[in-house]
């Protein structure tokens, strides 16, 4: 890189567990970006920086050892997958992405405020549909009887407070309200046991 010899490393810091049995981790990863700079009077095009990924992994009983259960990344969907790469090469465990029962969460949400389709309607291969219940009106019913539900939007009563977040059918959560770290982890479990 830069006509230099460059290691790049990766660490992984393991910290606290949560009351509910999830363990933070850290992990510190070096990056290349390509980047024109100036060092020490010469221009280089790539430069190396630090990436600051947060991660809980549920720890899980086996025969009296403790190993690796679900995998919940805080941060953007391209960098959830580096660091599940990353878990499943350091710890020789495989991750599956879970898919959420968007239907589900649906029913036990107080509101929906958003839904995303794909469907091939004519010239037409994507609507959103935006207001208050979207999922109470007959358009909604027709786009789920052409289409392919993606996404919603829902307002969601959690036992202490009501949050608003994305939910996709491949398992990605947005959230639009600020929650701390645990009540993630406590609204990831309450809807994967909307699932059951």
């Amino acid at each position: 890189m830069n006509n230099f010899e460059e290691t790049l490393n990766t660490y992984i810091i393991k910290n606290e567990l949560s009351p509910t049995g999830f363990r933070n981790f850290r992990i510190i990863s070096d990056e290349v970006y390509s980047q024109t700079v100036r060092v020490r009077g010469q221009i280089v095009h790539e430069v190396v920086k630090q990436e600051l990924f947060i991660a809980y992994s549920k720890e899980l009983a086996n025969e009296g050892n403790f190993v690796q259960g679900s995998l919940i990344t805080l941060c953007r969907k391209d960098d959830s997958f580096k660091v599940k790469n990353t878990f499943e090469a350091r710890f020789n465990v495989e991750y599956e992405q879970y898919k959420f029962d968007v239907l589900r969460i649906i029913e036990a949400s107080a509101d929906v405020r958003n839904a995303n389709f794909d469907v091939n309607i004519e010239t037409v291969n994507g609507v959103s549909m935006r207001g208050t219940r979207v999922h109470n009106t007959q358009y909604y019913e027709q786009m789920l009887r052409n289409g392919d539900l993606k996404a919603v939007m829902v307002n969601y009563d959690m036992p202490e407070k009501t949050v608003t977040f994305r939910v996709s059918v491949e398992g990605n959560l947005l959230l639009y309200s600020s929650l701390s770290d645990y009540e993630i982890l406590e609204l990831v479990e309450i809807l994967i046991n909307l699932q059951e």
